[in-house]
């Protein structure tokens, strides 16, 4: 039998380069594909923030602290969260802590804007971004700083209760009480100066009291009470923020000193942040206007400040957010619900 074996053909240059096309191919598309895709891993990394407010105490850091939460749930971030009780060395050593933990971004609100300079600093050595929210911090680099303007805010409450004494006496004149915050914030030193300021404006307004409240309701409480029984005559409180607002009115109640708006013998009261108290105490006459903030939101974008950051992006350096004064006849407008009273939210 003839076994018939066909002569071996070797492959031509053309079939050899085609074949050669197909192998490098088959190597370079699996690459490219894992490179497009390494940008989605890097946008998609599962944060570690760090938080830390001064006291949860105070409504307004109740809600910061619930507007950093939501944002991080939703964005499925982990949230390292210490509370400060208003004590200046826990806040630094929870800042120290959160170093140590080597989170990717720390979110700051400080109790003291000198006293925090040297953790920031470290936080700066450790190549970990801080974002401010709405108190500043003396030194050190700061990634953003996120407010609502103090200095307007201030303005606008002396503004506002000159309106209402014009209304009174037919011209801008009375006496008023300065309730301020805690000396040392930058929140509390800028509206202190915007207020202060501004009422140069009003030469026939006479200041009978100026004193540090601290942003406590209780300790307003006292400050007024004391300054009610010094002064048989008061037109206006400027309180710098809802917290001591609320200690006014108590105060004034307790002296048996309230009078209804538009009663010659009213005191017109003005807060700062638009908290649940003070909502309800302008919806039952007892205030007459709050400057509201919104905390919540504020603390949702320093979030959204660490996710762009992440992704190597570059955010804004400094942010004031909006701000909004209400009183009875704004405080259920559209306006007022367009802009978000964080107060009413259950």
């Amino acid at each position: 039998m003839t076994i018939f074996n066909p002569p071996l053909r070797h492959p031509t240059f053309r079939q050899f380069a085609i074949s050669r096309r197909l192998f490098v191919a088959s190597i370079a598309i699996p690459i490219l594909s894992l490179c497009l895709v390494h940008p989605g891993v890097a946008q998609d990394k599962k944060l570690r923030i760090g938080l830390t407010v001064p006291t949860l105490v105070n409504p307004f850091f109740v809600g910061m602290d619930r507007g950093v939460r939501e944002e991080c749930q939703k964005l499925g971030y982990e949230l390292i969260a210490p509370n400060a009780n208003n004590d200046m060395a826990t806040q630094a050593n929870q800042m120290e802590d959160l170093i140590t933990k080597k989170v990717d971004l720390i979110i700051i609100c400080p109790i003291n804007a000198e006293a925090i300079v040297p953790v920031v600093k470290k936080a700066n050595a450790a190549k970990i971004p801080v974002v401010a929210l709405d108190r500043g911090s003396a030194g050190g680099e700061m990634a953003s700083f996120i407010e609502t303007n103090n200095v307007e805010m201030g303005q606008k409450g002396a503004d506002f209760i000159a309106e209402q004494l014009k209304k009174k006496y037919g011209s801008a004149k009375g006496n008023v009480v300065n309730l301020q915050g805690l000396r040392g914030t930058t929140a509390a030193e800028s509206r202190e100066k915007g207020f202060t300021e501004q009422l140069k404006k009003y030469p026939d307004i006479k200041l009978v009291a100026s004193q540090a409240a601290n942003f406590d309701q209780e300790k307003a409480l006292n400050l007024m009470t004391d300054i009610l029984q010094a002064n048989a005559k008061i037109d206006a409180v400027f309180c710098a923020n809802d917290d001591n607002a609320v200690g006014a009115i108590k105060a004034i109640d307790g002296m048996h000193r309230f009078k209804p708006m538009g009663d010659a013998g009213h005191i017109v009261i003005i807060g700062i942040d638009g908290t649940a108290q003070a909502l309800q105490a302008i919806r039952d006459g007892k205030l007459d206007a709050t400057i509201s903030q919104n905390p919540v939101k504020m603390a949702a974008t320093a979030v959204d400040f660490a996710k762009q950051i992440a992704e190597g992006k570059t955010v804004e350096a400094h942010v004031n957010y909006p701000n909004m004064l209400l009183d009875k006849t704004t405080i259920d407008s559209d306006e007022a619900k367009a802009y978000g009273l964080w107060g009413d939210a259950k």
